[in-house]
């Protein structure tokens, strides 16, 4: 008998396996039944010719925590429950110190990639380190989307006028701060990514806040539109001379927090 998995979160499916042979020389029949703490929780009528084997598959969940015996017949094996809650997350690649701050230019953006928790993840906020930068930033406006894992399904797209990051004193320049943007729950599983889409002049309108900390393996230039966009080289826009244009020292300053359900410790 196999017990999969043995060491279970409440409310997920346990499945309980088991092969049986009929060493007889008549038809018969195996009716289980399946035990939990010695309490019958599912019973199956399984008909086996003599000599023949056959698999016997029984799947349920329990809601409590705690240590279990699980019994099929003559076989038994243990079976843990843990209670899990949900628990808040942030993603971030950055350190909360912005060492510069980069534009993207016309028809471009700010490209990120997260993986969410194995246990699954309910986004709910973007943040994102950002500033102004000289006057051509007025009356313009900024999308951010969520993209699924290959970048062409848009989970969500939201436009903003550039004025919602904070605006006083921005010419000549305004340094990056903090601000948030509220998302309607999305569930994620696996890889995910933020697409900043600024849409404006370079050297004017948004920028973004960098940091390199970590060597960076998520973020990325990007031109285009969802589901049309293209990643490109940092020397596309960046001059040689500048420590930003080597890619493995950029992480855009975006984060985004939600929740996942974890065991309680």
């Amino acid at each position: 008998m196999s017990v999969q998995p043995s060491q279970a979160l409440t409310g997920e499916e346990v499945t309980v396996t088991a092969q049986v042979t009929n060493i007889g020389s008549m038809p018969g029949n195996f009716s289980g039944p399946l035990t939990v703490n010695s309490k019958q929780i599912q019973g199956k009528l399984v008909t086996i010719q003599p000599g023949s084997t056959k698999t016997a598959t029984f799947i349920f969940t329990l809601n409590d925590p705690g240590k279990y015996s699980v019994k099929l017949g003559g076989s038994s094996s243990p079976l843990t429950v843990t209670a899990i809650a949900e628990k808040e997350v942030e993603l971030k690649y950055d350190n909360g110190t912005s060492k510069d701050a980069l534009w993207a230019g016309n028809n471009g953006g700010f490209l990120i990639d997260f993986t969410a928790p194995d246990e699954g993840f309910t986004i709910d906020k973007v943040r994102i380190c950002g500033g102004i930068y000289g006057t051509a930033w007025e009356g313009k406006n900024f999308e951010i989307s969520i993209l699924g894992s290959n970048m062409k399904s848009v989970l969500y797209n939201i436009a903003y006028n550039a004025a919602k990051f904070p605006v006083e004193g921005a010419f000549p320049y305004r340094p990056p701060e903090w601000v948030d943007f509220d998302v309607p729950p999305i569930d994620l599983t696996g890889k995910f990514f933020i697409y900043l889409y600024t849409s404006m002049s370079m050297h004017h309108g948004i920028q973004i806040g960098v940091d390199d900390s970590i060597v960076n393996e998520h973020s990325d230039l990007a031109q285009g539109k969802p589901p049309y966009l293209s990643i490109i080289s940092m020397e596309h826009f960046y001059p040689n001379s500048v420590w930003y244009t080597d890619r493995s020292k950029v992480n855009w300053m975006i984060r985004v927090d939600g929740t996942t359900m974890a065991p309680v410790q």
